[in-house]
This record gives structure tokens, sequence and C-alpha cells, in this order.
């Protein structure tokens, strides 16, 4: 079988999405020359061989999807069903370049009804931009979430070779998963994480099946209700900074408002402020855009004040926090 590289491409995938003209020409594998080309169908060709398993006739799932993305989501979703964490694929809620979410039916010892789960798109698909300011002193983690300090993955990281830039993706995930349970178990007002494995997490889905939750952006809050979520919204960016988390890409396009409370999501590009040098700079630009959004209300906040103030606090809390257990590890 002759592979076609734009069939693994969906359609609201990239910025061809964007409207601009010769974009999608310019983002097409067959325009990657001759070298890239070949790179990308040697890994087309694995990921349809993984993809084009015997799936176990048991896991039938409800979503309709094309060929390719029913191989993918069976292919990483069916050790959850057999877990019975999850029980069905009911459709699909985002599409990404870097993520697709579903909404699935939730297995009964889970706790609750429905459950998201995000897949992550095969490293081929995944264009992250400016990821290197996002990976500044973060530690390469394993597939347990573990630090690693093997040299030959370090080594391969640093590189960037192709065995680099899967153990980045491991990372990556792994990063986000052991993010969602610090902040959750912290109070942070975000998706209850429940499983991660092979390129997915799975967490509490908010909405109902044929309702997603919409962003904050989308939703219009009375004058009482505004004031009372952008309270609520930083003293969750305080909560995250307790644990040495800056979100870095805070939005009200990242805040998902349900039955009068918010949900925070997407941590993937979350940094700690102790380890990398443009989280300050990350965190004054999460606090504007959440001051900014609420200005639509009337809320006028100076920004640079409120985010001044906050980082002034815990680094203060930090240093006192170090001179007191100055022989402790961080």
């Amino acid at each position: 079988m002759r592979l076609n590289p734009d069939d693994y491409v969906d359609d609201d995938e990239g910025p061809e999405s964007s409207g601009q003209p010769g974009a999608k020409a310019r983002n097409k594998p067959s325009h990657l020359g001759r070298a890239g080309r070949v790179q990308f169908l040697t890994d087309a060709a694995a990921h349809r061989d993984k993809v084009n398993m015997d799936l176990h006739e048991g896991f039938v799932p409800t979503f309709h999807a094309s060929e390719h993305e029913r191989g993918w989501t069976v292919a990483y979703l069916e050790e959850f069903y057999n877990r019975q964490i999850i029980t069905d694929v009911l459709g699909k809620v985002k599409g990404g370049k870097e993520a697709n979410v579903y909404c699935c039916a939730a297995g009964p010892e889970t706790g609750v009804e429905l459950i998201a789960a995000k897949i992550y798109r095969p490293r081929m698909f995944r264009n992250l931009r400016n990821d290197a300011q996002y990976r500044q002193g973060r530690e390469l983690l394993d597939e347990e979430g573990k630090v690693s300090h093997a040299r030959r993955e370090v080594l391969a990281m640093r590189k960037n070779t192709r065995y680099g830039k899967v153990l980045r993706h491991i990372s990556w995930l792994q990063a986000e998963y052991n993010t969602l349970r610090a902040l959750h178990a912290a109070g942070a007002d975000i998706p209850k994480p429940l499983a991660q494995g092979e390129n997915v997490i799975l967490m509490e889905f908010v909405g109902a099946q044929d309702l997603p939750a919409p962003n904050l952006n989308q939703v219009n809050l009375s004058r009482g209700q505004a004031r009372s979520v952008f309270a609520r919204l930083i003293e969750n960016v305080e909560i995250m900074l307790a644990c040495h988390t800056v979100h870095a890409d805070l939005s009200a396009y990242n805040v998902l408002f349900w039955d009068g409370a918010f949900k925070i999501i997407d941590f993937p590009q979350a940094v700690d402020p102790r380890r990398n040098a443009d989280a300050q700079a990350l965190f004054n630009r999460d606090v504007a855009r959440v001051c900014q959004h609420f200005t639509r209300y009337g809320i006028t906040t100076d920004a640079d004040t409120l985010a001044r103030r906050l980082w002034e606090r815990y680094a203060m809390t930090n240093a006192l926090d170090a001179a007191a257990s100055p022989d402790e590890e961080e």
C-alpha cells in the first residue's frame, strides 16, 4: 500500500485553518523536501502499522471517525477500556495541532459520569511553537513520571536526535500529568486527573455529553459573577505559584465555565519558576490576560502591580522555605 502523507493530517489541523493564502501548501508533508518526506513516510508507515492492529471485538466505540483516527483512538484508549476506566468513546470535543480531546463514558469505579481523554498526536504531528522557552530547566521524566539522569537519554535530548524527540514527547506528557495531580491535590480549580498512559491523559469531563463546557470567553457573566470568578481565578494563580507552577498560557480561552464554576485547562507548557528564566515574564503575561478579559465587566485592575505583588509574595515565601530547610533538595 502506498502512503499518502496528506491522509494523516486532519482537516482541522495546522496553520491552514487560519485562512492565510498559501499556508496549507507550505505545511503539507509533500513540501518537506526529499529527506523530510522520506522520514515522514517512514514515521507514517510505523504509525499505520500500529493503529491498524487487530482490535479487540469488545471495544467498538460509538464515535464514528476516519479510519486512521479510529485506529489511534482505539490503540491509545483500549487499555483504559479493558481496565473499565472508560466504557465508550462518545465523540470528539476538540481537535488541535497538539492533541485531540474526546468525551468518554466513565466506568462505575471512577466516581464520574464522563471522562475527557486528551490524546496527543503522534510525535510526527506535533508542532509546538516556541517550546524551547517552556523547556528551560525542565527535568527529563521517564514513562513512570520519574526524573531520569541516564547519560544516553540526556545526550539524546541535547542533540535533538530522533530518540531524543521521543524522550521529549514522553517527558512533556508526564510533566503535564504530574502538574495536574499536584494542582488538584492543592485545591486548584482544574479537572480531576484520573489516569494516563501512552500518549493520553484522562481527566474529569467538564460539561454534558451533548454540551461541552464553553470557554470563559464565550460566556456572558453577571457583574456579581464576574467579580467572583475573577477573584477566584487570581486565587488559583496563587495556588499554582505555591506549587511552583506558572501556567504560561492562561487566558479566558483556557478556562471552562460550567454550572456557575470554572476549571482551568491545558497545562503542557507550564513552567517551574525556580528553574525557568522566563517564568516571571510568562507569569506577568498570564495575569495581564486575565485582567484584560474582565475589563468587559467594568473590573479594572493594574495588572502589572497585581502580578508584581503576587510574585514578590511567592518569592518571599519560597526564600523563607529554603532558609528553613537549607539541606533539603528541591
